[in-house]
């Protein structure tokens, strides 16, 4: 079997691997192994082939990365409910219930100095935990 179609058979593969996984690195080592490919039919040697592919694979690998954290930075769903204010249904020693976007959350406070007679807003999340404060 000539180089070409291996290449292009490690393509789809990776490229059918990604279509499970939502991940895109595949997707990118997929267009890595399909350029390779086409080197391959073109008749440009084996190491120029895996140069081909390693720096297709290499910069898609950085290109997804510096995508991934700008997302995580300006997408970060959480950072949007700070600040919001939240209804006290139960409280005591620091912790209890408060009522926020119709639903009932725990909740605790951000320090021993909050007092549950002021209104409470939230000031961060753990996990499914809203941590209060005045």
């Amino acid at each position: 079997m000539s180089a070409h179609i291996l290449w292009w058979i490690a393509a789809f593969a990776l490229v059918g691997l990604e279509l499970t996984t939502g991940t895109f690195y595949l997707l990118v080592y997929g267009v890595a192994a399909a350029a390779a490919g086409i080197a391959a039919w073109l008749g440009l040697g084996l190491v120029a082939q895996l140069v081909i592919a390693a720096a297709i694979g290499l910069a898609g690998t950085l290109a997804l990365k510096k995508w991934r954290r700008t997302e995580a930075t300006a997408g970060d769903l959480q950072d949007l409910d700070i600040g919001h204010s939240v209804t006290l249904e139960t409280w005591q020693n620091g912790k209890g219930q408060v009522k926020y976007r119709g639903a009932l959350w725990d909740a605790e406070a951000e320090s021993p100095a909050v007092d549950a007679g002021r209104p409470l807003y939230i000031r961060a999340m753990r996990g499914s935990v809203l941590i209060v404060g005045n």
